[in-house]
């Protein structure tokens, strides 16, 4: 049975997967860099369905490192799993660690 800050880091990397795709469909619409997408939140609860608005810069900045995540404010897990490393009213980004880093790594 996986632990419990592999199934945390699961979860999320479920979430970026979606982020992936809405980033890839902008490319698609001629997004332009300075233009906001509702992207999903990409926190460690699998039944959150709440919205990270980011541009598509702002979003290639934090998926250019796979331990990022970003989520809602307030929806960051424990620091067992993860850091915060940037934080405004919009959006966190979060850089997991431990266990929870290794399992991105693996997932990505």
């Amino acid at each position: 049975m996986p632990s419990l800050e592999a199934r945390l880091a699961r979860n999320e990397v479920m979430f970026r997967a979606i982020n992936e795709r809405i980033r890839e469909l902008a490319g698609r619409f001629d997004q332009t860099a300075s233009e906001t997408l509702g992207f999903v939140c990409e926190c460690a609860d699998e039944t959150c369905v709440e919205r990270v608005h980011l541009t598509t810069e702002q979003y290639d900045d934090v998926r250019a490192i796979p331990a990022r995540f970003v989520v809602v404010p307030g929806h960051e897990a424990t620091p067992l799993v993860e850091r915060v490393i940037y934080r405004s009213d919009q959006f966190v980004i979060v850089r997991k660690i431990g266990i929870a880093a290794a399992t991105v790594r693996e997932l990505s």
